[in-house]
C-alpha cells in the first residue's frame, strides 16, 4: 500500500510539472532563448554552480526515472532533458 500510494503521489508531482511545462510560453529559439534560465541559475552562477544545477534538473527529469509512468511523460522527460544538455553545453563552451 505505500508503494502504490508513493507511486501515485510521484505520478501526480510528475503531470503537474509536465503540465507547467507545456503550459508556459516558450521564447522563441533565436535570441530568446535563456540557458541561465532553463538551468534555474543566476547569470553570474560559477562553473561549478552551472554543474551542480545541471545534475540537479538532469536528476529531476531523466526519461528513466518517468519509465513506469507512459511514453507521453517520457517523451516530455527526453525534451527536457536535451533542453538541459543544449543549456549546459552553452554556459560551459
Amino acid at each position: 500500500m505505500t508503494r502504490a500510494l508513493l507511486l501515485l503521489v510521484l505520478a501526480i508531482v510528475v503531470l503537474r510539472l509536465v503540465r507547467a511545462f507545456l503550459e508556459r510560453s516558450r521564447p522563441p529559439v533565436l535570441g530568446g532563448w535563456d540557458p541561465y534560465s532553463v538551468l534555474g541559475v543566476a547569470r553570474d552562477a560559477s562553473r561549478d554552480e552551472i554543474a551542480r544545477a545541471y545534475r540537479e534538473q538532469l536528476k529531476r527529469y531523466h526519461p528513466d526515472r518517468v519509465a513506469d509512468l507512459g511514453p507521453e511523460l517520457q517523451e516530455v522527460a527526453h525534451r527536457k532533458t536535451v533542453e538541459l544538455q543544449r543549456a549546459y553545453a552553452e554556459l560551459t563552451r
